[in-house]
């Protein structure tokens, strides 16, 4: 893989973010490098250009922070081909993650990756929000174990997760009885 892979992090804003990223690049067996600026992430690119794929980690970003986001757009601008993709939590509630998409579809997305699809009990949202912004989901992670808890998306285990969910919610609520749904602020 180490012939095939390089990592490059732009996320200077993260304490230990670059010692994060040198741990994963040493369990992968991976060169990881940092680049400060545009400059830099192109010196870095032509460096290996030996590699068929270059993953560039950027600092992870609201949706509000302008700043960040014209960072962003600033690697879209170059000559550089960069395929963008979205990093989500699946704990974000629907209407953050309506925004997130929103704000970050400037960038022409290729597809999405759900992170903490094991902390979810609401995987439709997710599901939800990918489908009405016609946004791909590409690999999900469900744990902190790199490279393991990384998976390629898998429609029926999605739905099977959603359907999981749904089932296990209409048990509850089964269980409560009205009252007890109304008093838990379902109504």
């Amino acid at each position: 893989m180490a012939r095939l892979v390089a990592l490059i992090t732009m996320d200077s804003y993260r304490i230990g973010a670059h010692e994060q990223l040198s741990t994963y690049g040493r369990i992968l067996d991976v060169p990881v490098r940092v680049a400060a600026d545009g400059e830099e992430l192109r010196s870095l690119i032509n460096s290996f250009s030996d590699k068929r794929l270059i993953l560039i980690d950027t600092a992870g970003v609201s949706q509000k922070d302008t700043r960040m986001l014209e960072q962003i757009a600033g690697l879209q601008e170059s000559d550089i081909p960069v395929t963008p993709y979205l990093v989500m939590s699946a704990t974000t509630q629907l209407k953050a993650m309506n925004e997130i998409i929103s704000a970050f579809s400037e960038f022409q997305l290729s597809a999405c990756i759900l992170t903490k699809m094991d902390e979810t009990a609401e995987t439709g949202n997710a599901v939800s929000a990918l489908i009405e912004h016609q946004l791909p989901l590409a690999f999900i992670t469900d744990g902190q174990q790199v490279p393991e808890d990384i998976h390629k998306a898998n429609s029926r285990a999605l739905i099977q997760q959603c359907i999981a969910e749904s089932e296990s919610e209409a048990d509850y609520n089964d269980m409560l009885g009205f009252e007890g749904w109304v008093a838990a602020g379902y109504a």
